[in-house]
């Protein structure tokens, strides 16, 4: 066996490792997420490796955003941490809606904070 044939033979089980492994952690991290569709994320990891983790990311943490006092992981639009209890925006002073605390204006009656 020339080196060569090793070299090839190194890139694929290295390419089998990444492909399993990009879908394992894409499963996993959808079941940790509590994604129902988990299983249907790891099957089309697997038939397009580096598409489906960039699509993946994006999709999933766009959702998401991180609590300013403990760093947890908590869904858009959530008013307050579930690890921590503190509120994570303001309420509009015109309409009592809720704002993300980087906003200047209600998107719901376009009052300025």
């Amino acid at each position: 066996m020339s080196s060569i044939d090793i070299l090839i033979m190194l890139g694929v089980f290295i390419s089998i490792i990444i492909w399993g492994g990009q879908s394992l952690w894409i499963y996993l991290d959808a079941r940790m997420r509590r994604d129902r569709f988990a299983i249907l994320w790891a099957l089309l990891a697997m038939c397009s490796m580096p598409i489906t983790l960039i699509v993946y990311i994006i999709v999933t943490r766009s959702t998401e955003i991180r609590c300013k006092s403990c760093g947890a992981v908590v869904e858009k639009g959530t008013e307050i941490c579930t690890n921590c209890g503190k509120t994570l925006g303001k309420h509009c002073n015109g309409c009592g809606g809720f704002m993300e605390d980087d906003w200047n204006y209600c998107p719901k009656c376009k009052a300025k904070y």
